[in-house]
């Protein structure tokens, strides 16, 4: 029997049994009418917490009068957990379950708000003894209620639970330490559930959890062995780390990209999203993650690889995301109050411009700027000559980078922003004189060499594509770029500039004409360098023989011998004159100098040697030199200009392909790759038998390639597969030995750690493979023995994370040989028959297969192999016969080997069985007689009877040993009794 109902409103008076008729009246109306649309929702609310109030104020006592019960919070609370229950079973994607949730979540905010304001008004809310309210009792028995729902077998149950909570746990206030463990110990696990839409939501609300972790965190010092406490010591910050990098669901960890904090702990893994798999994933790590952080918190590094990243993403959308946080980012500059110059130079600033990536992204990201800020950069008056009088790295990059921008775009403002070629002349002979006197001084200042340095090549990147209709513009600035080249203070990553804007406007052979003028005259300055030391020793020595002859005229004449020693002694002095290091060095820069040159001119011209003489006579007076020296730098700048003279002359390539397959193996690091290119391509221009005359044909060539594959640096061994692999798809090379390798290669685990070359035959194996069926026949050739190879290489390994199992290359051997996915192209007909000849290759191996492993892998690729309604009769008679002999002779044993054996016959039988009944006796003879099934027959005979000579010796091998052994026996006998016999 309850007891007295306390109210403070005297106006009315609620009874248990009045509150049950109003709860049964307006809780299923207001629940009803929430679930039609979330706009009346905030009036639902009201009434709802209105009922719930009434609810409160219900108080009973107990029997024995000694304490209170909330007794009309009890009954609200069973209600409305009732009413909570019926959209929890409903599945994701009801529209209708999906506003109850969000109702009930707006309630409990609400709620949870009035007890607040409720005790914020009453002066309560500092002080820790004041009970809790009626909205904090009520949130603790849902939020237990929801909790229950967590450990749900249903996987809707479990979803619906977690959805709500993550919508309630911003409205829960403040909550014991005992529930917020609970809290996050259940989320925690549901981190882990295998539904990725739970997941999803955990993520959500354990992500509002973070803050309050931390604080949890450095206060708790809870030392409990419990496996639970233990995992809850766990932060949620690294719980979501770990989710954001490893969980295999896009929605997932898409929710923790959202809800991850930056800090310098999660800034690694929030900027490695922008690497994600997923698209929608990589937009939004630029739209929204990225774009809240300030540039300036990021380092130098960062920056620059993120952007990198997002502006040559292969998806628009991203590339899209990252043009709009570059814009965001120069917004935030613009907000320091800088002119529009100045915030070029502070965006540029954030970009180390002096790398070549660096570059390259920067003039990305001004691209993006161009397109997004335009007014930005129209702002700054690019036509004004004071403007390229003052340049800096900067604006020099802006103004290269905008003027190329316009050109692409054929943009009308190009007229005026661009400057005329006399104009431009000027400007660049002023930025060079800067150069020059600040590369010659004598106190050297390198941070403004470099920034000096910047802006001529920038300069020039502008003369490269300037309108030369002008004739003294043009005059003026091809006597400029001569003078620079002529010049040895000249940088040499500028060499290359200043020849491509000599190759604009004229032809190639007067270019050719030109550069060989200009390296002759650094020659020049060459000799003189070591020639003075020598000039001096000869005049002195000159002037002491004068002095001693002078006197006679048939001294002076000298007979022939005395004429040939003073040669001869000349030729001494001349040898025994020692450069000082100096003199050395300088020699060596000005070598390399002209090597640079002559390399930057090969690279651009297209004509074979014999058509200019001057140039080919620099391959003796010059390469050649470089080629024999034992300077480690000169040497390797030689032996790129001898392989670039070998592209333009397949004479002198004939000479020198022996002597660069001979440096390819001795020299290593960026030499030996450039070799190696070097090599290939002269294979890919000039054929792989254009060596027949000279006594290395294709023999030698071929050699040569699987020789290559055993590079141990993995930058070279990636530039060797690279090349073969252009070699087998250009159907140049088609060795089954060297396709072989590359399975190897690409499968192996010693590759793991090299993933350019594993990239690469990612790429070349479908290409390879579905474009032409003679490719297909190949690798199915080659597949049984490559991945019998591979199968014991894994069971060697101690751990096999490294590579994959066995079955898994297989199946993917399987797939690309199979007929069904050659590309549909005209003049290609596929090769039908390639697996099922595959098929008697996979079963003879498995005839001959002892192991159970081995044995297990062929059986279980049989089911995979495509055998054609089409397929010869003879080739299906074949491999039935091979599989009924298996049987016979080698039983298999393993269930898993004989299941997956039987689909195959069994699939065989299905297909083929009507037919080959179908056959008259003239025909079945035919098959029976066929040069394939009596190949396979007579192969089958053969095995057998090498198995029974084998178990015939080793039986007489056992039997020798058994009649050894008795003799002995016997012999051991007879010596014993004479040995009695003595006794």
């Amino acid at each position: 029997m309850p007891g007295r109902v306390r109210r403070a409103d005297a106006q009315h008076d609620d009874t248990l049994e009045t509150l049950a008729d109003v709860l049964d009246q307006h809780l299923p109306a207001v629940f009803t009418a929430a679930q039609q649309t979330t706009a009346s929702h905030r009036k639902h609310i009201n009434t709802l917490h209105g009922v719930f109030l009434r609810c409160a104020k219900v108080t009973t006592l107990s029997s024995d009068g000694r304490y209170t019960r909330l007794s009309g919070e009890k009954a609200f609370g069973e209600k409305f957990r009732e009413m909570a229950t019926h959209p929890l079973g409903l599945k994701k994607g009801t529209d209708q379950a999906d506003r109850v949730i969000k109702f009930i979540a707006g309630f409990v905010g609400f709620a949870i708000e009035h007890d607040f304001k409720q005790r914020e008004a009453n002066g309560e809310q500092d002080d820790d003894d004041v009970d809790d309210g009626p909205a904090s009792r009520l949130v603790a028995q849902v939020l237990a209620f929801l909790l229950r729902g967590f450990q749900a077998k249903n996987k809707i149950a479990r979803y619906r639970c977690v959805q709500l909570v993550a919508l309630m746990i911003n409205s829960l206030g403040e909550i014991d330490d005992e529930s917020y463990k609970t809290l996050k110990s259940a989320l925690l696990e549901r981190v882990r559930d295998k539904e990725a839409s739970v997941r999803q939501h955990a993520v959500v609300a354990l992500s509002k959890l973070q803050d309050a972790d931390e604080e949890v965190d450095n206060d708790s010092e809870d030392d409990s062995d419990d496996e639970t406490a233990k995992g809850d010591k766990k932060s949620v910050t690294a719980v979501l780390v770990d989710v954001l990098n490893h969980d295999p669901a896009a929605e997932v960890r898409r929710a923790a990209l959202f809800n991850l904090i930056p800090s310098p702990e999660t800034l690694p893994s929030l900027l490695r999203r922008t690497l994600d798999v997923d698209t929608t994933n990589r937009r939004l790590a630029f739209a929204h993650v990225l774009a809240e952080i300030p540039p300036r918190s990021l380092s130098l590094k960062q920056r620059q690889t993120v952007l990198g990243r997002g502006l040559r993403d292969r998806e628009e959308a991203v590339r899209k995301a990252a043009k709009k946080l570059v814009a965001k980012w120069a917004e935030l500059l613009a907000q320091s109050g800088q002119d529009a110059e100045g915030i070029i130079e502070a965006f540029v600033g954030l970009f180390d411009v002096y790398t070549t990536d660096g570059k390259a992204i920067a003039e990305k990201a001004l691209e993006g700027l161009f397109e997004l800020r335009p007014d930005l950069i129209e702002s700054i008056d690019l036509s004004d000559e004071s403007f390229f009088q003052t340049l800096t790295p900067a604006t020099a990059l802006l103004v290269r980078t905008y003027i190329d921008h316009l050109r692409a775009q054929e943009s009308s403002r190009l007229a005026d922003v661009e400057p005329v070629a006399t104009a431009l002349a000027f400007y660049l002979q002023a930025a060079w004189t800067q150069l020059v006197v600040s590369l010659d001084a004598d106190e050297r200042d390198t941070d403004t060499e470099r920034q000096l340095q910047f802006i001529v090549g920038e300069l020039v990147n502008v003369a490269i594509n300037l309108d030369y209709g002008d004739e003294i513009g043009r005059r003026k600035m091809f006597e400029l770029m001569r003078e620079m080249l002529q010049n040895p203070l000249l940088p040499p990553t500028l060499i290359p500039l200043c020849l491509d804007v000599l190759l604009k406007g004229t032809s190639e052979r007067d270019f050719m004409r030109i550069v060989v003028e200009i390296v002759q005259s650094l020659r020049r300055d060459s000799h003189l360098v070591t020639s003075d030391s020598e000039l001096g020793e000869q005049d002195e020595d000159d002037d002491i023989d004068g002095g001693a002859h002078a006197g006679s005229d048939s001294d002076r004449d000298g007979e022939p011998g005395d004429r040939d020693a003073a040669k001869k002694k000349a030729s001494a002095r001349r040898k025994s004159a020692v450069q000082t290091p100096q003199q050395a060095a300088r020699r060596k820069d000005l070598d390399l100098r002209c090597l640079f040159v002559v390399k930057a001119l090969l690279e651009r011209v297209m004509s074979a040697l014999q058509e200019n003489s001057m140039l080919h006579g620099l391959v003796a007076e010059l390469i050649v030199p470089a080629v024999k020296t034992k300077d480690y730098e000169v040497r390797a700048q030689g032996l790129i200009c001898l392989g670039l003279c070998c592209l333009l002359d397949k004479s002198m390539a004939l000479d020198s392909f022996q002597l660069l397959a001979r440096q390819s193996e001795s020299t290593e690091g960026e030499l030996q790759v450039k070799v190696l290119q070097t090599l290939f391509d002269l294979i890919v221009l000039h054929g792989v038998n254009f060596g027949e005359e000279r006594g290395f044909g294709s023999n030698l060539i071929i050699g040569f390639l699987g020789s290559s594959l055993d590079q141990e640096d993995p930058t070279a061994a990636a530039t060797v597969v690279v090349g073969i692999a252009k070699l087998l798809l250009s159907g140049m090379v088609t060795d089954e030995e060297i396709l072989s390798r590359l399975v190897l290669l690409y499968f192996a685990s010693e590759t793991a750690d090299n993933p350019e070359l594993r990239q690469c035959l990612s790429y070349f194996f479908p290409v390879y493979c579905y474009s032409n069926p003679e490719n297909q026949r190949r690798l199915a050739s080659v597949m049984v023995k490559s991945l019998d190879v591979l199968r014991t290489v894994y069971e060697d390994l101690k751990d096999k994370s490294t590579m994959v199992t066995p079955l898994q290359i297989g199946s993917q051997l399987v797939d690309w040989t199979d007929p069904q996915k050659v590309i549909d192209s005209e003049g290609i007909e596929p090769d039908e028959t390639v697996q099922v000849d595959l098929a008697i290759r996979t079963l003879k191996a498995l005839y001959r297969a002892e192991e159970k492993e081995a044995r297990k892998l062929w059986c279980q690729l049989l089911p995979k192999l495509h055998v054609p309604e089409e397929a010869d009769d003879s080739k299906i008679r074949s491999i039935m016969y091979l599989i009924d002999e298996l049987k016979d002779n080698r039983p298999i044993a393993d269930t898993v080997s004989k299941n997956a054996l039987n689909r195959f016959q069994t699939a065989l039988h299905k297909s083929f069985d009507e037919r080959l009944d179908g056959l008259d006796e003239g025909a079945r003879a035919a098959v029976e007689q066929s040069d394939d099934v009596k190949a396979i027959k007579a192969w089958v005979r053969k095995v057998e009877r090498e198995e029974s000579d084998e178990s015939e010796s080793a039986e007489e091998e056992d039997d020798d040993d058994d009649d050894a052994e008795s003799e002995e026996g016997e012999e051991e006998e007879s010596d014993a009794s004479e040995e009695e016999t003595e006794v």
